[in-house]
């Protein structure tokens, strides 16, 4: 199984049911039972059994089952701090760094002129 193939067909409700399975998946991992993982996360199984089956819950109640399962960190990662380019022509000048500075090196010293003298 790819990490979410619903991201690649954009459609949210396939990715909300693709994110409810992987939730039950992980839950099976350790062993638990929805009343356990419901008991730990203070989320009532009925919500548990919407968010598993279909995808269905808030925000809120998703992250309380994430914190339980101990994968906030996916969570997290969706919202780095990492800046965003604001167009492709913005990121392409991102990418664009100067050459570093040459060191010109001094011209050749003359030797004394007879003139100079003088």
């Amino acid at each position: 199984m790819d990490k979410i193939s619903a991201f690649t067909q954009r459609n949210p409700v396939a990715l909300a049911r693709e994110v409810g399975q992987r939730i039950r998946a992980i839950r099976l991992a350790k062993g638990w039972t929805r009343e356990e993982l419901a008991e730990r996360s203070g989320v009532a199984v009925s919500t548990l059994k919407l968010l598993e089956s279909k995808g269905q819950g808030s925000f809120q109640r998703l992250t309380r089952v994430a914190v339980a399962l101990g994968v906030d960190g996916e969570i997290r990662s969706l919202f780095s701090t990492q800046p965003v380019a604001t167009s492709i022509e913005a990121l392409k000048r991102a990418e664009r760094r100067r050459a570093p500075r040459r060191i010109r090196k001094a011209p050749p010293s003359l030797p004394p002129s007879d003139s100079a003298l003088s």
